[in-house]
């Protein structure tokens, strides 16, 4: 496997840290007898969203990224501009479905 380069670290670790810090803020609000299910929406809901916000740009001053197809050279986050952390909310659950 080839080295990574110093943003493909900084963009993986900072991931990486999105994960520690939702299982650790999940694990502290996870009580017995709570819904299992329950708990991993709001769990995934909460890394998804941590990556979008990085993927943003609010998580470290010095990334901001976007996403490319790179067959049709599509741009996740332009025509129209969005900002994913915002609309991610409107596609995935925090909680099972009632």
């Amino acid at each position: 496997m080839s080295e990574l380069n110093q943003f493909q670290k900084t963009i993986l670790n900072a991931i990486a840290s999105e994960q520690e810090e939702t299982v650790q803020i999940a694990m502290c609000q996870y009580k017995d007898g709570d819904d299992i299910e329950n708990l991993l929406y709001n769990t995934t809901y909460e890394l998804i969203a941590g990556i979008m916000t990085l993927i943003d740009g609010y998580t470290n001053d010095n990334i901001k990224l976007d996403i490319e197809d790179r067959l049709t050279g599509d741009r996740l986050k332009e025509k129209p501009f969005i900002e994913l952390h915002d609309r991610i909310a409107d596609f995935i659950k925090y909680e099972k479905p009632k």
